[in-house]
């Protein structure tokens, strides 16, 4: 805070101080018994939603081929699970395992099936589409798994119907392979769907299924209950957490009585605020004033003034400068033939409200020179 600012605070707090104290002690402790009130109290109820009653549905898609053919890359009879890429000769055929699991707490009707899919795409739009069910299955599960398997002859798809397609097709459009696990289930409470799904490429030599795929599916019921209000920001206290708005009224409560501690400090220090007054003028209206000697006797007629401040406003209504002489404590203004005076009281020991020595770097004017004239808008000497 600039001194400016200091002075000015300490002018208000000894002026008002009688009014300020009460206001903001009164302020304060409403303010701290509010909040108080609103961290004791009960909270609130509040209606949130909960999700009760969770049952969860996962299909699972995987493959595993047994090498039957002539190859140096694995062993006769080995069986590969989840390969990346199998190769036609070794693995002509390829096993399509489709596996649900639900919750083991309930019977679960499922209904499972393994669906080949063929389509004829060109430019990204299907202009032929022809779908196989290779599997089907119906499981009342009641140990959470329901499981179903096809083998899928991939040399003979590759050289019966695709075959044939291609031949139909030509360079026409592009062939597409796709194959589905898709389980329809149903517990009574709830029921859906959940498809798991891999795209078949079949080159010359090898073939690609990339799985394992899955898909899981969640159902929930949702219902509305009650809890104790309050969010969930805020400081911890005895009853749980504080809400920040009890926090921020109990805050600037005591922040009010605070500040009527230390306006009351302020106001008390100040034992002659006539005297005060009268020196926050002086330095506040320093600039306005200039030093000089008013005689006593001359052609002019006086006009008292009550306050420094209304002097001043004189001297910038008529564009004059303030004259203030020292050793009778006179302030005047002189407006043609009319002498307007401001006659200082005594101001006691005035250095105890931190007032530096007034005019002693003011330059000294004799009263008979002509004041030059201020411009009301700069408050400086027109030249």
């Amino acid at each position: 805070m600039t001194s400016d600012l200091q002075l000015r605070a300490k002018y208000i707090c000894g002026k008002y101080w009688h009014r300020l104290v009460p206001a903001l002690l009164l302020v304060g402790v409403l303010a701290v018994a509010t909040a108080v009130g609103g961290v004791a109290s009960e909270p609130e109820p509040q209606q949130v939603t909960v999700e009760t009653d969770s049952m969860t549905v996962e299909t699972t898609l995987s493959t595993e081929a047994t090498v039957t053919g002539n190859t140096s890359l694995y062993n006769r009879s080995e069986t590969l699970t989840d390969m990346p890429v199998y190769l036609r000769t070794a693995t002509p055929a390829v096993e399509l395992i489709a596996v649900t699991s639900t919750p083991p707490d309930r019977a679960v009707s499922v209904t499972q099936q393994i669906v080949l899919e063929l389509s004829a795409t060109r430019n990204g739009e299907v202009f032929w589409r022809d779908s196989r069910t290779l599997a089907i299955d119906s499981h009342n599960v009641t140990d959470g798994t329901a499981r179903t398997q096809v083998t899928l002859d991939v040399q003979q798809l590759a050289r019966d119907q695709l075959a044939n397609v291609t031949a139909e097709a030509g360079d026409i459009g592009t062939i597409e392979a796709r194959v589905s696990a898709i389980a329809l289930y149903d517990s009574g409470s709830y029921s859906g769907t959940a498809t798991a799904e891999t795209p078949l490429t079949i080159t010359d030599r090898a073939y690609e299924l990339r799985t394992p795929q899955q898909d899981r599916q969640t159902n929930t019921t949702t219902v509305q209950q009650a809890v104790a209000g309050g969010g969930t920001s805020g400081l911890v206290g005895p009853r749980g957490r504080i809400p920040p708005r009890d926090l921020g009224v109990g805050l600037g409560g005591l922040a009010a009585i605070g500040l009527a501690g230390g306006v009351l400090y302020t106001g008390r220090r100040i034992d002659d605020f006539d005297a005060f007054r009268r020196q926050y003028e002086r330095v506040r209206y320093v600039e306005w004033i200039s030093r000089g000697t008013i005689p006593a006797t001359g052609n002019y007629a006086r006009v008292p003034v009550e306050a420094l401040v209304d002097l001043v406003d004189i001297a910038i209504d008529s564009e004059k400068r303030v004259i203030h002489d020292t050793s009778k404590d006179i302030y005047a203004v002189v407006d043609g033939n009319l002498m307007y005076e401001y006659r200082d009281g005594d101001d006691g020991n005035t250095d105890e409200f931190g007032f530096a020595t007034f005019g002693a770097s003011t330059p000294s004017q004799s009263f008979d020179q002509e004041p030059e004239p201020m411009s009301p808008d700069t408050d400086q000497p027109i030249e």
